[in-house]
């Protein structure tokens, strides 16, 4: 009989601990994570998810909601213990007609999330090589709409001859429309010295199906049309039009190391007459005056610590409609050192 009593509180003990450490993490991106709650401390929530393993999130930006498990009592065979019922929680109206406060443990409203990256390389020496990158990125999701500010902007010498002088930024905007389906707008600007374009504005609208939808795997794939506007030397500037298909793609390798990838491709059927300027006149070039456009980005992104990151980016872009044909491809690998805010 005593070895019994014995037994039944050491599988008591056993249940309460598995159904107070069993949990879900509810991030404010709409993300839920399973696994186990390490601890709560400082106002920082250290949790053991079954797939990334440890990750530390702040308490304002996630909310924790307990899953409870099969009871260790009743795999045994023994009766089940009886648990009392949490306390309601009664809101009562202030004297002066103030709001009554919310629950302290519901999350916060999603705000904005983001991360600056910044890269440089100076060799002297055999060779004069200077690169600077610097990149800022930020989201928010809120309901079915999900936005997307981008501003990247490179800078290079080399030999003392500038090599890079480039400045780009773009919003996007997707809306949820099911649980795969979504719509989306991209407005992008684009400034580059080397290629001579002044001014390159790019409106897209288009939709997109959600191929992946896990914890670890995400993939889109859509299309769209393209309004675009360029003043460039050697350019007809004006309004064209293109066909847009795009795909990207984000693997979180594990709580630490990310990986992301996305590709677009933009085609006009419409060829343009560009102006190409000799000693004494102008000569009108029509042939390889077809007017598309490549873009691929990839980037690997390693965490040292919640807000530190070190990351790895290759990225490449074609342009047709570039006059000097040595400036139509852009490709670069960058390395840099981010800071999530």
């Amino acid at each position: 009989m005593r070895n019994f009593k014995l037994i039944i509180i050491i599988f008591s003990w056993l249940s309460a601990s598995l159904a107070i450490r069993a949990a879900q993490l509810h991030l404010s991106n709409g993300d839920r994570i399973t696994g186990e709650v390490v601890q709560r401390v400082d106002g920082k929530i250290y949790f053991n998810a079954t797939l990334f393993g440890q990750i530390i999130v702040d308490e304002t930006e996630a909310a924790l909601v307990e899953t409870p498990e099969t009871p260790v009592e009743s795999l045994a065979g023994l009766p089940p213990i009886k648990k009392s019922k949490p306390a309601k929680t009664i809101l009562v109206q202030s004297t002066d007609a103030s709001p009554a406060h919310e629950d302290s443990d519901l999350p916060m409203p999603p705000k904005w999330k983001g991360k600056m990256e910044f890269g440089f390389l100076n060799q002297s020496g055999r060779r004069e090589v200077l690169n600077a990158s610097l990149r800022a990125e930020a989201e928010r999701k809120t309901g079915p709409d999900n936005f997307r500010a981008l501003g990247r902007y490179f800078y290079g010498e080399n030999d003392n001859k500038v090599a890079s002088d480039r400045q780009d930024a773009s919003f996007r905007w997707r809306h949820d429309i099911s649980g795969r389906i979504f719509a989306q707008s991209l407005t992008s600007y684009t400034r580059d010295q080397i290629t001579q374009i002044d001014i390159n504005l790019e409106q897209n609208g288009s939709m997109g199906y959600q191929v992946l939808q896990s914890e670890a795997q995400k993939a889109t794939i859509g299309a769209g049309l393209t309004m675009q506007y360029r003043e460039a030397e050697g350019f007809n500037s004006g309004v064209n039009y293109l066909g847009e298909v795009f795909q990207d793609y984000s693997y979180k390798i594990n709580g630490r190391l990310t990986l992301t990838q996305a590709i677009n491709a933009l085609y006009s059927p419409n060829s343009r007459v560009r102006l190409i300027s000799s000693a004494t006149s102008l000569n009108k070039l029509t042939d390889e005056a077809e007017n598309y456009k490549v873009r691929f980005n990839s980037a690997l992104q390693g965490k040292m610590s919640e807000r530190i990151s070190l990351n790895l980016r290759y990225e490449y872009e074609y342009d047709n409609a570039i006059l000097d044909k040595n400036g139509r491809t852009d490709q670069r690998i960058t390395s840099s050192v981010g800071y999530a805010f």
